[in-house]
């Protein structure tokens, strides 16, 4: 299958919605690859701009790369708008970019384009269950808060009949030989852990191929959300994309982590500026 990205801040982020982000999910579990998948929000991109491993491990390892979160959608959109070729180009860029913050809690379907939906981990979870019971896969559940991994399995099950759940364990990486000998035991076929990012990306480059899983994937607080040890936002947070604020208010302490949004906003700005006058430039010499 054809794989089309776009560069946000150098990552790569696939253009690709929940249905065909599913499709090559199963094509990757067909292929018993090892294969890494990752799902990338605003903290990914930031993190990765200081972190050389973490980028390499979305640029390089990672064979799917699904966006999580509306900040990607609106970079994304933003960095593939186009502009006329000239030093005064700037300002039309600024306020184009000022503007369509504003707009974005009220108008985020405006910003589908070229990635036309976000795929949010807590969401995709379930296609991959369903996947799973109708293939006749085994899933193995890692990470979360003692017991969560447990708990998460039993309500997967009653969820979705025929899932197999191979096993569960709350270990963390530092117990990473003792979590290998359960996964291949368990002889499951996909690797969800939860340590969080960029601790999962790490954990499943250097270890998922050391296990008898065909593809892993990191999907963060997945779990906490499946068991009732933290709520989700309401839909209408998540319509708008502001499910970053829900959050922000059960958890105040996020709000560090939080600082990645406007970070992102401000640098894909500073990014597209540059590579404009670059063009500029360019242009000018010949």
């Amino acid at each position: 299958m054809q794989r089309k990205t776009i560069k946000i801040l150098d990552i790569d982020i696939d253009i690709i919605n929940k249905q065909t982000a599913i499709e090559r999910f199963a094509h990757l579990v067909e292929q018993n690859s090892h294969a890494l998948v990752t799902t990338p929000n605003t903290e990914f991109i930031i993190k990765a701009q200081s972190d050389p491993e973490f980028k390499n491990t979305l640029n390089d390892i990672s064979v799917l790369n699904i966006p999580d979160s509306t900040g990607v959608l609106w970079a994304a959109w933003f960095s593939s708008l186009k502009f006329p070729q000239n030093p005064i180009s700037i300002l039309p860029i600024i306020l184009i970019w000022f503007g369509s913050l504003i707009l974005l809690p009220f108008c985020p379907k405006f910003y589908k384009k070229p990635i036309t939906e976000r795929v949010p981990g807590s969401e995709f979870i379930w296609p991959i269950a369903q996947l799973a019971a109708e293939k006749n896969y085994k899933i193995f559940l890692l990470g979360g808060a003692p017991e969560v991994a447990k708990k998460t399995a039993s309500i997967m099950q009653a969820k979705v009949p025929n899932l197999q759940i191979a096993g569960t364990s709350d270990k963390n990486p530092n117990q990473s030989e003792e979590i290998l000998a359960q996964i291949n035991k368990s002889n499951a076929d996909i690797v969800i852990v939860a340590f969080g990012a960029p601790k999962q990306e790490k954990w499943l480059k250097e270890y998922l191929p050391k296990t008898s899983c065909k593809v892993g994937i990191g999907l963060g607080g997945t779990f906490d959300f499946i068991a009732g040890t933290r709520k989700r936002a309401p839909k209408l947070f998540c319509k708008l994309g502001l499910e970053w604020l829900y959050r922000l208010i059960q958890e105040p302490t996020r709000l560090k982590r939080q600082l990645a949004i406007p970070k992102l906003m401000y640098l894909v700005l500073i990014e597209k500026i540059k590579v404009n006058l670059k063009k500029t430039n360019n242009t000018q010499r010949h």
